[in-house]
């Protein structure tokens, strides 16, 4: 796209049972907006409760046709968020 993009880093406590390529699919998925997704860092260990992780992603967030205003990237990061609840992962 020849206009600028947003980048949005999330991170998500998950179960060990959600596997992060099936969240990362879904989340490419949750919105025309989202160009890319990259997942930059998993964590195990203190401050995460037994069987969960943290999966963090780094998110780039585009239009073809226009720079996307705040209330865009906004409501994107709100169904990017939700649609990661209701794969049960928590923003963390």
């Amino acid at each position: 796209s020849r206009f600028p993009s947003a980048v949005l880093d999330l991170a998500f406590v998950t179960p060990q049972r959600i596997h992060a390529g099936d969240l990362a699919h879904a989340l490419r998925q949750a919105s025309e907006l989202v160009e890319e997704v990259t997942l930059f860092d998993v964590y195990h260990g203190p401050g995460l409760a037994e069987g969960a992780r943290s999966l963090a992603f780094n998110l780039r967030l585009s239009s073809v046709d226009r720079t996307l205003n705040d209330n865009e990237v906004t409501r994107c990061r709100a169904q990017l968020i939700d649609l990661a609840a209701s794969l049960g992962a928590v923003l963390r």
